[in-house]
């Protein structure tokens, strides 16, 4: 007996949805791509000027900022830093100025001596950790690293380039930070370093949340996939594949990989594959359905074409594509009218003989 299909057995998901999903997906790797990009080469930079803070606070005054063509904050601190190494190449008075600038910074910076403890902080540290520098001075380093204190000794901390670690706060809360470390020279002598600490908390949720996001945009990607290929049983022994929407090759891969997997299962007489809601059949789609068509016949299978249009067939001709063993219909209907009348014959077939 024919099964009736009610209206709510299937339901097609929008081409329209589809792609709008598959566009946000994009803009948001985009999006997270170039944000990561900036981001990196922001650190870098801050962490140039860094280096050259350290070292003209070591009275080094061979170092130099260097200036790029943005012409932006950034570029402002380094114009400042140069003028800045060139006074102090003339007089000490402006030190204070230095140390002002220290102060004044984002990050938060922590200077410590050559054996790890902490001699000066600046107020975005005490910002951040919530510790006041009394506090923090003559501390270890280490110590703001907790629970990793017994691994990172003061030649450890020295090598950190941008390390992401987890820093712990007065209340007991753990931020994550990414750690930059130079070291304070006189001549050949490391006297010292400086520790440069970004909280990178927001970041960090923001990219598990993108990734959640991705994930989810995937696995609902996967879904309209699966519906969009469905097999539906008409009887015991005919099925039917609607296909809807543009066939690329990766969903035409999916149509075989769905045709034949329930033709395994289900194993019926005939499978009616119907491309009614198929808005263009070019090359590539003919193809794709000549090889489900002998992919089916090759596990015993007869198939149906159905909502074969004029230029399907010309498209079909044209390309020199046969289709062996294979029916064609115009309509689902007749197709499937077809289907049912072959199944009534074969059955009547032993009784005649007889």
């Amino acid at each position: 007996m024919l099964r009736r299909l009610r209206a709510g057995d299937l339901v097609f998901p929008s081409r329209e949805r589809s792609g709008l999903i598959g566009e946000i997906l994009r803009e948001i790797e985009a999006l997270g791509s170039k944000v990561l990009a900036e981001r990196k080469v922001e650190d870098e930079r801050i962490a140039t000027l860094t280096n050259v803070v350290v070292q003209l606070a070591a009275l080094n005054f061979d170092a130099r900022a260097n200036i790029s063509p943005a012409n932006d904050k950034l570029d402002g601190i380094a114009a400042g830093l140069n003028m800045l190494r060139e006074e102090l190449q003339s007089s000490t008075v402006s030190r204070t100025y230095l140390d002002s600038v220290f102060a004044s910074m984002a990050d938060a910076l922590v200077v410590a001596d050559a054996s790890g403890d902490i001699q000066t902080v600046n107020r975005a540290t005490t910002e951040l950790l919530g510790f006041t520098d009394r506090e923090l001075l003559g501390k270890s380093v280490s110590a703001l690293f907790a629970p990793l204190a017994e691994d990172l000794d003061p030649a450890r901390i020295l090598s950190l380039r941008g390390h992401e670690l987890q820093c712990a706060t007065k209340a007991g809360a753990l931020l994550e930070v990414s750690v930059s470390t130079s070291p304070l020279q006189n001549g050949s002598t490391i006297e010292g370093f400086v520790c440069v600490l970004r909280d990178i908390t927001d970041r960090k949720r923001a990219d598990e949340e993108r990734m959640r996001l991705e994930e989810a945009i995937r696995a609902k990607n996967d879904l309209i996939r699966t519906m969009s290929t469905p097999l539906i049983p008409i009887t015991d022994e005919i099925v039917v594949m609607p296909l809807v929407g543009t066939l690329d090759q990766e969903r035409a891969d999916q149509v075989i990989e769905s045709l034949l997997r329930g033709v395994s299962t289900m194993k019926p007489r005939v499978a009616i594959l119907d491309i009614t809601a198929v808005p263009v059949v070019d090359a590539e789609v003919a193809g794709a359905l000549v090889r489900a068509a002998h992919a089916a016949r090759m596990l015993g299978v007869e198939v149906v074409l159905t909502g074969l249009r004029a230029e399907v067939a010309k498209t079909l001709v044209d390309m020199g594509l046969d289709l062996p063993g294979v029916r064609t219909c115009s309509t689902l209907k007749s197709g499937i009218a077809l289907s049912m009348n072959r199944k009534a014959q074969k059955a009547e077939a032993p009784r005649r003989s007889s």
